[in-house]
């Protein structure tokens, strides 16, 4: 399955409204869904906060240009909120699973798809 599949049915769930699979080392966008517009520094700042999610929780997390506020940052998933809308990131061995949802679709649909694909991805060496 290409990397644009992933996005894909992210999408196609319900649940997620944009999806993006980048890298976990280097901030490079490996697919994303229309629109979405990530740049290579956002997801850098993202998985930094997967090792020490103090900057994120006191400045937010910023991605395709909107700022959300930092909900939760654990070892494996961070949880941001703007207004009615969200987005839900899942780290895995090698990438980040990015979802936003939008105002009407429930923040733990698209937490529960994006680890869904995280966690597939991770027993596949992802």
């Amino acid at each position: 399955m290409s990397w644009s599949s992933y996005c894909d049915n992210l999408v196609a769930s319900g649940a997620v409204d944009k999806a993006a699979v980048c890298g976990l080392d280097d901030g490079s966008v490996w697919s994303q869904t229309a629109g979405f517009n990530l740049n290579p520094a956002e997801v850098k700042a993202v998985a930094a906060g997967f090792r020490n999610p103090d900057p994120i929780r006191a400045a937010g997390i910023t991605l395709g240009g909107t700022k959300y506020f930092c909900l939760s940052a654990e070892d494996g998933a961070i949880q941001g909120k703007k207004g009615n809308a969200g987005v839900s990131i899942a780290k895995s061995v090698k990438c980040l699973i990015i979802g936003t949802y939008k105002d009407g679709q429930q923040p733990g649909n698209c937490r529960k798809q994006v680890e869904g694909i995280r966690d597939y991805l991770s027993n596949s060496g992802f």
